[in-house]
């Protein structure tokens, strides 16, 4: 259950942050490609994903040894 809650945090963050930006570009009368920003997005969530779910494998990972 942690994982889904992670992974529904991510997910708002990158949508916050992608409205945020289009927006920006959208004011200032820049076109943005959306095959780019969607890839940039997607790599970018899954790479939060794992920074955060890194922390909680170091963690089960040093529990067991001595």
């Amino acid at each position: 259950m942690k994982h889904l809650l992670k992974g529904a945090a991510v997910v708002a963050i990158i949508l916050i942050v992608s409205l945020a930006i289009h927006l920006f570009c959208n004011m200032h009368g820049i076109e943005l490609d959306s095959t780019v920003t969607g890839t940039v997005s997607a790599i970018c969530a899954l790479l939060l994903y794992k920074g955060l779910i890194r922390n909680e494998n170091n963690k089960g990972d040093q529990g067991g040894k001595k």
